[in-house]
């Protein structure tokens, strides 16, 4: 609505709290990252992510690489940053959603291999997601520059990932010592301050970066990724991950807020019609490599055959480290970021509002849901009270068919006098 983005100059002043946003999403995604549930289908993960990975980039690779030259929005941009935009394109829109997907299972209460499989997939796809990017940013500088590829050249991303792991791991020290020390306050004032001092810390991580950036190649760091390994290494960490892990959840939607607020700043509806042949041909195409990938990971990991027609709908879902991702490639690449990151964008909502309704589907139609809802009882003085205790009636049927009951948790609240 142009209420903010109608001047440049305000976004450039609230760079710091994008970066701070980005800091929270990075490690909301680190702290997925739990290796012990990923230890349980190890094969199935592996296989599912190795299949999936390389279908999806190489489809998207081949819808960039022939309609991106031809849409407006991409005219007048010379070979070689047609070559960036599309290495980054494909790169984006191969990040998943794991909180989606999350949040669905809750929703619904699934429990199985198959809601395991596809939340712990999406969390390692998003990892590898994450650190590709940081890699494919260095060969996109590359590329753009002109220079030619060397040893020294091609050494540089993984490089940079290794720093990127080191500076999380200090990043994670910092929160431990200052941030998650104890301290006597009440619930609210706690929460206020852990969650503000994670805060500036990410902001901190990305302020480092940024004075980094006038050093030598090998001494870059990718931000986003510090964070997604520090939220790594706390969630398989000592017992203060419990306390990091839920300060991270509780103050996340207070910082999306802000985040999703910017990223439609930015966004332009006036050139949108031209670039949709481009967003549905990236959103077909994505969707035929997952059915593909999907597949063919479930038949060579020895999944059950009846599910391979439909595992792909688990991971359709796309949300914050994707749009994280684009936010990432304005701030990197000025002159054509914001063209891609307006593209992505409109990618990753289509399929932020189609990817959950089809995992709830798929979760429902492989039998895995379990419609539970919890209803509570009041019982007290002149209040009718319930015949029978939770402990006798754990759950009561209250509807749906023979094949699929809804049933209910029954909570009796006692009222005193």
């Amino acid at each position: 609505m142009a209420l903010i983005g109608s001047d440049p100059r305000r976004l450039a002043d609230l760079k710091r709290v994008e970066q701070g946003c980005l800091a929270m999403i990075g490690l909301a995604a680190g702290c997925e990252l739990v290796l012990k549930e990923l230890k349980m289908q190890a094969k199935a993960i592996t296989v599912t992510v190795i299949c999936i990975l390389p279908c999806v980039a190489f489809m998207l690779a081949m819808v960039t690489t022939r309609l991106v030259p031809e849409t407006p929005m991409f005219q007048g941009y010379n070979s070689s940053q047609i070559k960036a935009v599309c290495l980054m394109i494909s790169t984006i829109l191969l990040a998943r959603s794991p909180a989606s997907a999350i949040a669905v299972v809750k929703e619904t209460g699934a429990e199985g291999a198959f809601t395991r499989l596809c939340v712990c997939a999406s969390i390692v796809l998003d990892t590898c997601v994450v650190s590709l990017f940081a890699m494919n940013i260095n060969f996109s500088k590359l590329i753009v520059d002109g220079t030619p590829l060397t040893f020294a050249s091609l050494m540089q991303p993984f490089v940079k990932i290794a720093l990127s792991g080191m500076v999380g791991y200090l990043q994670s020290y910092i929160l431990l010592t200052l941030v998650l020390r104890p301290v006597k306050l009440p619930p609210v004032q706690k929460f206020f301050f852990r969650s503000v001092g994670t805060y500036l810390v990410g902001i901190g991580v990305f302020v480092f970066s940024d004075t980094l950036r006038g050093m030598d190649s090998y001494g870059r760091i990718d931000p986003l990724l510090c964070c997604v390994a520090c939220g790594a290494f706390f969630t398989n960490g000592p017992p203060p991950k419990e306390e990091f892990v839920s300060t991270v959840d509780e103050a996340l939607p207070w910082t999306n807020i802000p985040f999703f607020t910017l990223v439609g700043c930015v966004m332009s509806f006036k050139g949108l019609g031209s670039v949709l042949p481009l967003v549905f041909s990236l959103l077909g195409g994505r969707l035929i490599a997952l059915m593909v990938g999907a597949w063919v990971g479930g038949w060579v990991a020895g999944l059950p055959s009846e599910h391979h027609h439909f595992r792909w709908m688990g991971f359709v879902t796309q949300a914050g480290v994707a749009i994280g991702l684009c936010k990432q490639i304005s701030l990197e690449f000025p002159t054509w970021g914001k063209s891609v990151q307006e593209l992505c964008v409109s990618c990753i909502l289509v399929n932020l509002l189609v990817g959950p309704v089809c995992f709830k589907w798929v979760l429902q139609r492989v039998g895995e849901v379990t419609d539970t809802d919890v209803i509570n009882v009041v019982a007290g003085p002149g209040l009718p009270v319930w015949p029978n205790t939770p402990k006798q009636v754990p759950t009561r049927t209250i509807g749906g068919s023979p094949k699929h009951p809804m049933q209910a948790e029954i909570n009796v609240i006692e009222l005193q006098e």
